[in-house]
């Protein structure tokens, strides 16, 4: 699994670099000025995960850097550079759905790396892993305001909606987060549930020796 992963990723990688160039390229004289921004973003936004590998912060595994580069790919060259966000209502809604779940995972490693994930710590695990979630959601929603302020652009839709399109973006990504949640509540229910079935188990079979 981890193989075939591997050679994913790395067509995803391959990929983001061709559309770059291409886009670049066929789009240079007609593009905007946010969405040439956004283009330019590709790069270093792919190179993240081996630069924390490089600077030995962290290293990204296969299966979290393909949920990363699939966010990248709704996000930003499906969303953003070629408009889905205008396209199709929901997708908005999808992306954000799913930074929800990524920022859920890592608030998760998070904790792993800390050992702090523990039978005893459930409470404040979900907690933080929704805390986080907002506030990394919170951070995008600032990015998109300043954005807006520097390039005159409108990426949260203010002229059309208001604040609901921010509140909206929040509130999935949150739910996002909840949904998570109850899942590791539910796997870590289970794996207590046959700790002590196991411990039961050789309980019963010391007493009958």
């Amino acid at each position: 699994m981890k193989k075939i992963l591997r050679v994913v990723n790395s067509l995803l990688f391959v990929f983001f670099i061709c559309f770059m160039v291409i886009f670049f390229l066929t789009s240079y004289s007609k593009i905007e000025l946010t969405k040439l921004l956004n283009v330019l973003c590709i790069f270093p936004l792919i190179m993240v995960p081996y630069i924390l590998d490089k600077i030995k912060i962290y290293h990204m595994d296969e299966v979290l850097l393909f949920f990363y580069y699939i966010f990248l790919l709704l996000s930003l060259v499906l969303g953003s550079i070629l408009d889905y966000y205008c396209k199709i209502w929901w997708f908005d809604l999808f992306t954000h759905f799913i930074s929800g779940i990524l920022t859920s995972i890592i608030a998760f490693i998070i904790l792993q790396e800390n050992g702090l994930i523990r039978q005893d710590n459930k409470r404040f695990c979900v907690l933080f892993f929704i805390i986080f979630t907002i506030g990394i959601a919170g951070c995008w929603e600032y990015f998109e305001y300043f954005c807006d302020k520097i390039f005159g652009a409108d990426c949260q839709y203010v002229k059309e909606s208001g604040v609901d399109d921010t509140m909206t973006d929040m509130l999935i990504a949150t739910l996002a987060s909840i949904f998570v949640s109850i899942y590791y509540l539910y796997y870590m229910n289970k794996k207590k549930k046959g700790v002590i079935y196991e411990r039961r188990k050789k309980e019963v079979t010391s007493k009958r020796k």
